[in-house]
């Protein structure tokens, strides 16, 4: 049988260049891609743009198609460049039409007919702009000779491969931004995980995993995403820019979201059903579903009989949102001949509907309130409803509906339907033509197994601070139910009436108590993970007093409170009146509150910001307020949005610090299909229990080192025994980092007291073993915040720094390690660790120790691969240390620069040199004059090709391949690498 070799090119960059051949793109190697573009600072394939564009625009003469490809290849290299690009690619850009003296619309792709388009994929795809670093695309796929996806890939082996991929496309947007100036996708793949995204948002917290079933292949992932037709759909209708906190973003929906939009569309088109159910859970981006759906009907005037879109949302804060993302994302539907008018009255929804307005239509729900009947009986109004579950209740849903008697209606929620009157309704009015009673669903689970939220965790604050659970059920479980609560608006009115539970809550004692336990939690357990939090009184007089109690225990700073203003709140609420934060300082609170470096780092609020505002930094909530159905699941779901911060540490839960007792009863809190949200919001207990089992079996597995010699001595047999198979030391890895993020959330806590040593012990190992393989040596390597506090007390005492310490490469060194006690393994990459230092600290010696640099590192690998031993291994390195001190004297000796130097000594014993006759110091000479002919060949390009000739004419008496050979490694050690294009 023969072996499988598993290496990053064979076994997922080639597979996926044959699996898109197999769908239909014509694989184009790299030097025939290179020559097409114009060498590797071009980025069109300039020849196959030019043949669509007189394909596609039969009118254009040959002068206005090439002004149209220089045009596009001049569109600079940013965000705001890659949307207009997109906007030429969909056709959205024109050109004037001399002979008809008009403007017309420029067709690059065939969207209607995708057999019209010529599709390539190619690999290694290098771009060196001038004077500048270059870097290299794994695999490039494009359209028409534009550029549109790019792909990085990983090998399977290695750790972390996705997050290294993420972090490649980062740097590329800084060094090369021309690489990712055209390209509007990425792929990050490693064959075992297939990501997506968008350029000019490359992180981590955007990219989405492409799902198809659970038994999909890498090539099944591979030909889904590509297949012609559903790519060039994602090109023209999914792909989102959009600006939010004042900066121009990108995104990209996903495949729950591409699915519910065909399935709208298609309802909307359905003669015989007027109604259907979106259920996708909170944070799923109902919104930009809602609004991709409504843009394809309006853009589709002849498909749908140049229809109306009426977009329904419940609250004027939420209109306000609503509206500025119908500003960014659906602004040039105006320059397609589409209206949007936003009912800012009773009597314009009454003015809009009576005029029979095409277009699209803002409105809340409340506006429809006693609004005439039959106002408008066309069949082509489709009516979108945000958080229809709300909108249903009382008689406005019956308002509207019998206003558009023969509209389609499409209700939105985002949290489980509850099996109330309420919740029942919405089944009964939206899902009746769906047998399952909705259109289409996105669950909890689904969202958290895609990773597009984060699961919910609970705790229990202490007793003292709780709510008895005999108040809590009569003052509000009991009110709560009769009451149907839809929205936060009738929450408050049934706290209104509950007095003595309200008493509770604000009482000033308590208040001082639920803020300094607040204050040290959020101190010990919050603020070292950079994250942020949200207080939630239940009312604004408790909000006021948690500010003010706040300020007495943190900095006055880190606390803000956020909620509704009322006139009377002067006279009436003077403390109130007195925390309110202006209109402009509370636009600003919400932004800054988005940033990791920036205060507040606390929200105190009860009502704005429960619903609607996405912070992802946001990790906790310190709930105070009593909640239910659907605005607990609201509230809470704030906490559940994924982040990465900047150091790619993920953030792995959303945490609920109840101080009601309302998570307590669950079931009774929440009133939906258990099923939907089993395991999701769960108890903190099931992490301590997860983490205690975790922690266990890696003390059975990695902390167990035999009884003989000192604790530092145990540690290096540890590091340098078990995990010199870089198989090995990924596994740990990868399990150390699942225990040190639990750890992290859970810390402190008393549960955790007996297994500190434990954990302490094997994060110390974690950093010695990082730090010991790894290029340079620091005590704790990347250990998390608060486990790097646990270890530094510790760090030198038991061990690490001998571990991690940097040696001289020189004959006395090594000969005074091999009397020391300890592995020789160790002693090799301490060695090899010193060699590194040395050329990155002297860069006039670099050229001549760089070949001896490589052989140490194969040294190494076969160290790794045991194919040598730890002390074959110091033989070996001895005699590369001899050779180090006769190549530093033969450098001082020769007159040479360091760089002519390293090309002599490079090349000093090359067989087919020495065959033709041909001295390697003669030639290195030859080489240092020639530099000072062509000072600027780094980074000029023709000098660089002079250069490259004059070499040649020493080494005529090589065949063809060998001075080729010679002089790329002359080139290489001469301009010290930055004629290469970096490919890491």
């Amino acid at each position: 049988m023969t072996e499988i070799k598993i290496s990053e090119a064979s076994t997922v960059q080639f597979p996926m260049v044959a699996h898109a051949v197999g769908i239909g793109w014509s694989p184009l190697p790299p030097e025939v891609a290179k020559q097409k573009r114009g060498g590797e600072a071009g980025m069109m394939l300039r020849d196959e743009l030019e043949a669509a564009l007189a394909k596609f625009n039969s009118w254009m003469t040959a002068d206005a198609v090439r002004q149209v490809v220089e045009k596009l290849e001049a569109i600079p290299p940013t965000i705001e460049g890659n949307r207009d690009m997109l906007a030429w690619l969909r056709g959205e850009r024109q050109w004037y039409d001399e002979h008809e003296k008009r403007h017309r619309h420029i067709q690059i792709i065939d969207f209607e007919a995708p057999s019209n388009n010529v599709f390539h994929v190619t690999w290694e795809w290098k771009l060196k702009p001038p004077a500048r670093k270059g870097n290299r695309a794994d695999v490039m796929f494009v359209v028409n000779g534009v550029p549109v996806c790019i792909v990085e890939h990983k090998n399977p082996k290695d750790g972390s491969a996705i997050e290294r991929g993420v972090t490649q496309l980062k740097r590329y947007e800084k060094e090369t931004p021309e690489l990712v100036g055209a390209p509007q996708l990425f792929n990050v793949t490693h064959l075992l995980d297939y990501w997506y995204g968008v350029t000019w948002n490359a992180s981590r917290r955007f990219m989405a995993r492409w799902k198809q079933q659970p038994e999909e292949t890498y090539k099944f992932a591979v030909q889904a995403f590509f297949e012609p037709t559903d790519f060039l759909r994602t090109l023209q209708h999914w792909i989102l820019f959009y600006v939010e906190d004042g900066e121009t973003r990108k995104s990209i929906l996903r495949q729950h979201q591409r699915i519910a939009i065909d399935r709208i569309v298609e309802r909307c088109e359905d003669a015989n059903k007027t109604r259907g159910l979106v259920w996708h859970t909170q944070g799923s981006g109902k919104t930009f579903t809602l609004l991709t759906a409504a843009r394809l009907i309006l853009e589709n005037k002849e498909r749908f009989k140049n229809a109306t879109v009426i977009l329904v949302v419940d609250r004027i804060e939420l209109e306000g949102q609503l509206k500025g993302w119908v500003e960014k994302l659906l602004g040039e539907m105006q320059q397609q001949d589409i209206s949007v008018w936003r009912a800012e009255s009773k009597a314009k929804v009454q003015e809009l509907l009576k005029t029979d307005k095409r277009g699209l239509i803002i409105s809340t729900i409340h506006r429809f309130e006693g609004i005439d009947k039959d106002s408008n009986t066309r069949d082509n109004i489709y009516v979108f409803i945000d958080e229809a579950h709300r909108s249903v209740a009382k008689d406005l849903g019956t308002y509207m509906m019998a206003a558009v008697p023969n509209a389609t209606i499409i209700g939105f929620t985002g949290t489980p339907i509850a099996k109330s009157a309420q919740g029942e309704g919405t089944f009964k009015i939206f899902g009746a033509d769906d047998e399952q009673g909705y259109l289409d669903k996105y669950s909890i689970r689904e969202s958290i197994e895609d990773e597009t939220t984060l699961p919910i965790r609970h705790t229990m604050a202490p007793s003292d601070m709780t709510v008895p659970a005999e108040r809590l059920d009569k003052e509000f479980f009991e009110l709560a139910a009769a009451e149907g609560i839809t929205d936060i608006d009738e929450l408050n009115k049934v706290l209104d009436r509950a007095v003595g539970l309200r008493t509770f809550l604000t009482a000033d004692d308590r208040i001082e108590k639920v803020a300094s336990f607040v204050a040290e939690h959020f101190e010990e357990k919050v603020l070292p993970l950079g994250y942020k939090a949200f207080l939630v009184g239940v009312n604004r007089e408790a909000c006021a007093k948690y500010k003010r109690a706040l300020d007495k225990l943190l900095p006055a700073e880190w606390s803000e409170a956020v909620y509704t203003e009322n006139a009377a709140d002067i006279v009436d609420r003077p403390l109130v009146a007195e925390v309110q934060l202006s209109p402009e300082r509370e636009s600003d609170v919400r932004l800054l509150f988005k940033k990791a470096a920036e205060n507040p780092k606390i929200l105190i609020v009860t009502d704005k910001l429960l619903t609607g505002y996405d912070a992802p930094l946001l990790y906790c909530m310190y709930l105070d307020k009593p909640m239910r159905d659907h605005v607990l699941l609201q509230a809470i779901a704030r906490v559940n949005r994924p982040y990465v911060d900047a150091n790619g540490v993920q953030k792995r839960v959303g945490l609920v610090v109840d101080f009601v007792g309302v998570l307590r009863e669950l079931q009774k809190a929440l009133q939906f299909d258990s099923s939907d949200v089993k395991g999701v919001i769960e108890d903190l207990d099931l992490l301590l229990k997860d983490l205690l089992s975790r922690l266990e079996k890696a003390k059975t597995h990695y902390l167990e080192a035999g009884d003989e010699g000192s604790a530092d001595e145990k540690l290096e047999r540890l590091v340098y025994g078990r995990f010199l198979d870089p198989e090995s030391r990924k596994k740990f890895f990868e399990d150390y980092k699942e225990i040190e993020a639990l750890w992290e959330i859970l810390s402190p806590s008393p549960e955790l007291r007996d297994h500190i040593t434990s954990f302490r012990r094997l994060a110390q190992l974690y950093a010695a073993v990082r730090n010991a393989y790894a290029d340079r040596g620091g005590f704790v390597g990347d250990l998390a915040y608060k486990t790097r506090r646990l270890v530094e007390e510790t760090a030198t005492q038991e061990g690490l720094g001998r571990l991690t310490k940097t040696v001289t490469f020189d004959l006395k060194t090594l000969e005074g390690l091999r009397a020391e006690p300890g592995p020789d393994e160790g002693k090799v990459f301490n060695l090899v660790r010193g060699l590194q230092d040395e050329i990155d600290r002297d860069s006039e010696t670099a050229p001549v120790l760089q070949s001896l640099k490589d052989r140490a590192a194969r040294i190494l690998k076969d160290l790794e691969s045991r194919k040598t031993t730890g002390l074959a291994a110091m033989d070996l390195l001895a005699a590369l240390a001899k050779e180090k001190e006769g190549a530093v004297k033969a450098a001082k000796d020769s007159g040479l620069s360091a760089r002519a130097f390293g090309a002599f000594w490079t090349l000093k014993d090359d067989g087919a040199l020495h065959k033709a006759g041909i001295s390697a110091m003669e030639l290195a000479q030859e080489a240092e004059t020639l530099l000072g002919k062509f000072p600027n060949a780094k980074v000029n390009a023709d000098e660089q090709r002079r250069f490259r000739a004059a070499l040649y004419r020493p080494l005529l008496e090589l065949d063809k391949e060998e001075r080729s050979r010679v002089v790329d490694v002359v080139l290489a050690t001469l301009l010290n690498g930055d004629n290469d294009i970096d490919d890491q």
